[in-house]
Order: C-alpha cells, then sequence, then structure tokens
C-alpha cells in the first residue's frame, strides 16, 4: 500500500508551482520587445511634426534625475532656432519671473539665478547649464529672439505677491502700501494655512481690481495682472480647493496667447510626465491633466515627448533612490543610451507595440527610498501611442546634483 504524502507537502508544492508560474509570466510580460529602432538623442534631428507644434511639451519621468533634467537643454539647443523662444515650466511664477530677470541680463550668478527657483528639485547643476546657455544665447541676439522663462504653477506666493506689488507702486503707491500690510502674512511659509488663505481674500481680490484699473497696457502690467491671478490660485490652493493642472493649464494658455501676441510663435513646456502627456495615463491623480487640457484645446499644435528608463536614480530633498523598471517596450532602444524614438515613423508589430499598455518608471517629490521597493508607487501603465509624440529612453540615469 502507497504511502500518502503529507498534506503540508502538497500545499507548499502547489505555492511554488504557483509562484514559478508567476514568476515566468511576469518575466514574459516584461521582457524586452521591439526592434531597435530608436537613435541617440543628441545626434537626432526633430522632424517637422514636432518643431511646428505650437506648444511642445517635455515630460520627465521622475523628479530629480540627472539625464531628465540635461534633456531639457538639450532640447532647447535644438529648437531655439525654430522660433521656440518662450519656455514655460512647471514652476512657481513668481519665482521664475525673478530668474527670467536675470536671463534678461540682471545681476548675479548663473549659480545664484537658479537658487531662484520655487522648487528644490530644480536648484541644480543642471540648471545652472541651462541658465548659462540661455543668457549666453540672449546676450547674442536682439529683443524678440531672445530667449524668455515663465512659470505656470501657483506655489510660492512671496515671489508673486511681490511682483504683483512692485508693479502697483510704480502706479498707484498708496494702494501698494496698503495692500502690502494687508497680505503681509500670505507668504510661502503660511501657504497651507487654511485661516490665514480665507483672511486674504478680500486683499487679493483688492489686488486684483487695482492692477486692472493701473492696466496702461504694458507688457509689465499684463505680466502683474498675471501675478494677481496666480495669486489667487495660491490662495484657493491653501484653502484645498481647485485643480492644480487646470490652474496650470490656464497660465500655460495666458503664457501661449501672450507670446503669440509678442511674436513668440512657439512655447517649449517642461514638467512632469504625469502632467503633460496627452491621454492623461501617466499619473496616478486622475482627472483632467495639464497635457488633456492642451491636446483638447490645440490639438496637433500640441506635440509632446515622454521620457523612461531601466536604472533610474533620483535626488528626492537630499534622498537618493534608485529604481529598475522593466517596461516592455525597451527593445525598440537596444543600442542607444539615450534613445530617442517619433512614434508616427514606427511601422509594422513595432508600432502595434506602442498601442499596447506598457510600464514606465514614474517618481513625483517628495519620495521616499522606501517606495522604491514597491513598484506601484514608482510605476504607471501608459499605452504610448495614447500619451505621446516621442519617446526618449534613458537606460541608466543618475540622481541630480543640488545646490548647497
Amino acid at each position: 500500500m502507497k504511502k500518502r504524502k503529507p498534506l503540508g507537502l502538497v500545499f507548499v508544492a502547489i505555492i511554488v508551482s504557483v509562484a514559478a508560474v508567476a514568476a515566468m509570466v511576469s518575466w514574459w510580460q516584461s521582457r524586452p520587445q521591439g526592434s531597435p529602432v530608436a537613435g541617440e538623442f543628441t545626434g537626432a534631428v526633430l522632424s517637422e511634426r514636432m518643431t511646428s507644434a505650437r506648444v511642445l511639451a517635455l515630460g520627465e519621468a521622475t523628479h530629480g534625475t540627472h539625464e531628465f533634467q540635461a534633456l531639457r537643454l538639450q532640447l532647447l539647443q535644438k529648437v531655439a532656432d525654430q522660433g521656440f523662444t518662450t519656455v514655460a515650466w512647471e514652476e512657481d511664477f513668481g519665482s521664475v519671473a525673478l530668474v527670467d530677470a536675470w536671463l534678461q541680463g540682471g545681476p548675479g550668478t548663473a549659480v545664484e539665478a537658479a537658487g531662484l527657483f520655487g522648487y528644490g528639485l530644480n536648484r541644480t547643476r543642471d540648471t545652472v547649464d541651462l541658465l548659462t546657455w540661455v543668457r549666453a544665447h540672449n546676450d547674442q541676439h536682439p529683443a524678440g529672439e531672445d530667449i524668455r522663462f515663465v512659470g505656470i504653477d501657483a506655489a510660492r506666493p512671496t515671489a508673486t505677491k511681490g511682483l504683483a506689488l512692485a508693479s502697483l507702486a510704480a502706479r498707484n503707491p498708496t494702494a501698494a502700501a496698503d495692500l502690502t500690510a494687508r497680505l503681509a502674512r500670505f507668504t510661502d511659509e503660511s501657504l497651507w494655512d487654511r485661516a490665514v488663505a480665507a483672511d486674504v481674500e478680500s486683499a487679493v481680490a483688492d489686488l486684483q481690481a487695482a492692477l486692472t484699473a493701473s492696466d496702461d497696457g504694458s507688457e509689465a502690467a499684463a505680466e502683474a495682472r498675471q501675478a494677481g491671478r496666480v495669486l489667487e490660485q495660491a490662495r484657493q490652493r491653501g484653502l484645498g480647493v481647485g485643480n492644480r493642472d487646470a490652474m496650470m493649464f490656464d497660465n500655460l494658455a495666458w503664457v501661449v496667447e501672450r507670446g503669440t501676441a509678442s511674436g513668440s510663435e512657439r512655447t517649449l513646456l517642461f514638467g512632469h510626465n504625469g502632467h503633460l502627456d496627452r491621454a492623461g495615463q501617466a499619473t496616478a491623480v486622475g482627472g483632467d491633466t495639464v497635457g488633456r487640457l492642451a491636446a483638447r484645446q490645440w490639438g496637433d499644435d500640441y506635440r509632446v515627448i515622454g521620457t523612461d528608463g531601466h536604472r533610474v536614480g533620483l535626488n528626492s530633498q537630499g534622498t537618493v533612490s534608485t529604481l529598475t523598471v522593466n517596461g516592455r517596450i525597451r527593445g525598440l532602444f537596444e543600442g542607444t543610451t539615450v534613445g530617442y524614438l517619433e512614434l508616427a515613423s514606427v511601422t509594422g508589430a513595432d508600432a502595434e507595440l506602442l498601442r499596447g499598455a506598457t510600464t514606465m518608471v514614474s517618481a513625483g517629490e517628495p519620495f521616499a527610498s522606501w517606495q522604491a521597493w514597491v513598484p506601484p508607487l514608482h510605476t504607471v501603465s501608459v499605452t504610448p501611442a495614447e500619451a505621446w509624440d516621442a519617446l526618449i529612453y534613458v537606460w541608466d540615469a543618475s540622481p541630480t546634483e543640488r545646490l548647497g
């Protein structure tokens, strides 16, 4: 008579078998697929399909990654002479206005100018390199051909408030003095204090009215009025109301229209992948993103380059993490270091691959080191053909070097 196997061993065998099958399925789904059709971004020439756009966006998959930030300068160098002289940032409006003043010939160094950005993630050596190049470009080009930076986020009330009040003081010093006192409590430090945000409601409204009444039709007055609008957005964020992406899109639309009116027909846009993709897929937040709203507003005049990576280092507020993501489309980028691929140029089975979902790396700020061990917290599922017009893939990416 045969002996029965212990029930415990049967369960163990079942568990091991299921785990092995799951591992094989996971490997099969995440194996590199596609033909190596991408080329190096350094030598790439963007097609007219991309450079004829009214707004050309460059996303970054993770905040705090050197290679993704370095792409800003590399892309700007490729398209600045094709009319992309306005650069919009996922950054604080007032803070970027201070940076732009330096780009137009203001005092100080590039390091000091980089330190003016509202978000610490942008105060990096890569940003210093970008500012140095833009300043040199502007020194060699006349007004109208110079590059201007504009922030589309409402994140730091102090700088935005200062811009609005300084402009008002030149036209109505009495009103400016009164509003300076009434808005004194509304600062970067008190942004998330709901009591302060509620208390300054009438003061922000009066500031907007005063800026409108004193508008002399100049560019400075238009910028001040926009600062008033952004200050109200910051106040709403302090109250915990309003959609940040919708606010940023409204500000982007203002930037684009202002650029068109001044002869700058094209705008370059920098931000996180999750804000910029056309389909709103590269985000865990949901709802209408800047990219979805832009695609709805401008259609094919909005083109977006997404970024992705295999082994990605990032620096989040001084904490360094490394993420490894096995997205299946990486086979398209075999043989490159920083590969570039315009999706409209892809045909056959490779095009079919891009019409399916793939896993992409994604991380914002702050990002805790433990999140690197939980894939759902640093990845998103995206259908590339729906989300992007082009992709840049970095095989090995390193953390940024922050200033200070």
